[in-house]
């Protein structure tokens, strides 16, 4: 009996595949504060204690990228986009730093980093412009969403990231289609302000 076949698998001609450089965020995350992780999981239902346990951890070590996104997630989940967009900011400018690129993510050009090969520092980098845009247009601040969005659409040359499909989204005449959450009266969930950044320890929107 003749052999069968070898079997091959055939990927789509449309199929794009990215081979990413594998990444944690406790990779960049202090090791004396990966126990306090799990006390943050365990009370996520006790709102307050969680956010003193979330300060506290910023509180120890601003500086680090763990801790910063640690901090975006946080408050996104939590549906408080003004924090939420101040701690992508601050993720945005920690990379930055890492990358040697501007601070200002409107200064940076697709020849400043290699933004189409997807390694992990690059791709940082444009994942939190994305929440920071997302963030943005939740608070209602359509102009800026859209302009951080558009800068990721000018590096991410491939599309990886989906930028187009969110503008249409953000565009929308019921902008609250396709959002993760719904957002009633969001704006009044963050009594806070985003300034510029005066330390380190974190970073913020631009002034409205």
């Amino acid at each position: 009996m003749s052999e069968p076949p070898s079997q091959v698998r055939v990927t789509p001609a449309t199929a794009r595949l990215y081979r990413l450089e594998n990444y944690h965020f406790t990779r960049d995350l202090p090791p004396d504060t990966r126990d306090i992780l799990k006390e943050i999981f365990a009370s996520w239902q006790e709102s307050a204690q969680a956010e003193a346990l979330v300060r506290g951890i910023i509180d120890r070590s601003p500086d680090t990228l763990g801790v910063r996104i640690v901090a975006y997630r946080f408050y996104f989940y939590r549906r408080r986009c003004l924090e939420a967009a101040h701690w992508a900011l601050a993720c945005i400018e920690w990379l930055a730093d890492a990358l040697e690129l501007p601070r200002d993510w409107r200064h940076v050009t697709p020849e400043m980093a290699e933004f189409a090969r997807w390694e992990v520092y690059p791709r940082l980098w444009l994942q939190s412009l994305v929440a920071y845009a997302y963030n943005l247009a939740r608070l209602g601040r359509q102009e800026e969403a859209l302009e951080a969005l558009a800068k990721v659409e000018q590096l991410d040359v491939h599309d990886k990231l989906g930028a187009p499909h969110l503008r249409q989204v953000f565009t929308r005449p019921l902008p609250d289609a396709g959002m993760l959450f719904p957002k009633p009266q969001e704006r009044q969930l963050a009594p806070v302000t985003l300034e510029q950044p005066q330390s380190s320890s974190g970073a913020a929107a631009p002034r409205e």
